[in-house]
């Protein structure tokens, strides 16, 4: 049988090889994906006792990937993982230690710059397309979504990262930046950017260690209901969807349409929220990813009966070779 072996990969922009400079020096690499994150993360700490260690400045952008290298019992390959724009410096000891901080989104820029402007007959689709063409990126929105009929939304002070992050919250989508591309698709639908399915998983008890399952009361909301302002009638009406214990949302929107892809969209949200479960794998999987869904087998029969879908994972490459913790929700 052959030994596993993880193995990383970490390139500056200009095609040089950061893991050939620093593998003496790296102590771990933590990447961290989350479906509604603003960006993905990943933490690089370097030692530095000897004190050599010329600091790298921010903005300089590497591309990650991690996977195993060897091993009879897992899939051998790196998985691209992407790039990510460095924005963050830190040293701290002892032992003196240089921690690098990298984001899929170049947070460096003006993606945090506060901006009021008025979005007015328009889609959904469009709003996405000039915030991302902004920003020197191209939109990749879920053809559903994009077609969504806006007669006027306001970004009052914000920055486009946050306007386009409250925005998937107000349509229950995933919302973030990648690979120079801003992402927007509709949570649960469990297909990458090109609309290919992702792999549905099936995990048991003895694919990991630790886990932890637990069902919060949010009200038990079965419905939810929204205002929307009618110009012509000169008074508010209210959308109602779901059944009779609605959440109330508390803005009021421009139209009936507006008002009511709202409350479904806290419907589903409110359908998801009772239940969670993290799990520390035994064998970290790279090719694991935000929105997948997933299948537990062997715990209690309240506990397989669930849908999940993965929210966040986390995957440390270090040490103990290449180690992994997933986050997940009811779908």
């Amino acid at each position: 049988m052959t030994a596993r072996k993880a193995g990383i990969t970490l390139e500056l922009e200009n095609g040089t090889s950061l893991a050939a400079i620093i593998s003496e020096r790296l102590i771990d690499a933590t990447l961290t994906e989350s479906r509604e994150a603003e960006a993905d993360e990943v933490e690089i700490r370097l030692q530095n006792t000897d004190g050599l260690l010329a600091v790298p400045e921010t903005g300089a952008v590497i591309s990650l990937g991690m996977g195993w290298e060897s091993g009879h019992d897992v899939a051998v390959g790196l998985v691209d993982k992407g790039s990510f724009t460095v924005d963050e410096v830190a040293e701290e000891g002892p032992p003196d230690t240089v921690i690098l901080v990298g984001r899929s989104a170049d947070l460096t820029g003006d993606l945090r710059q506060r901006r009021t402007q008025s979005w007015r007959d328009t889609t959904l689709g469009a709003i996405l397309d000039a915030i991302a063409q902004r920003h020197g990126r191209s939109a990749k929105v879920a053809p559903e979504l994009a077609s969504q009929a806006i007669e006027v939304i306001e970004q009052e002070g914000k920055s486009d990262m946050a306007f386009v992050r409250d925005l998937g919250v107000r349509y229950d989508a995933i919302s973030t930046w990648k690979n120079q591309l801003l992402l927007f698709l509709p949570i649960a639908s469990s297909s990458t950017a090109g609309g290919t399915p992702l792999d549905a998983i099936t995990l048991t008890k003895a694919k990991g260690w630790r886990w932890t399952f637990s069902q919060a009361d949010r009200g038990n909301y079965d419905g939810a209901e929204a205002q929307w302002q009618d110009q012509d009638a000169g008074r508010r009406r209210t959308v109602q969807v779901g059944g009779e214990n609605r959440r109330r949302l508390p803005r009021v929107y421009a139209s009936e349409a507006e008002a009511r892809q709202a409350a479904e969209a806290e419907m589903s949200r409110s359908a998801r929220a009772p239940y969670t479960f993290t799990y520390e794998l035994a064998i970290a999987d790279p090719a694991l990813q935000p929105d997948m869904r997933v299948t537990l087998q062997g715990w209690s029969e309240r506990v397989d009966a669930v849908e999940w879908l993965v929210k966040t994972v986390k995957t440390t490459f270090g040490s103990n070779g290449l180690q992994q913790s997933l986050e997940l929700e009811s779908a």
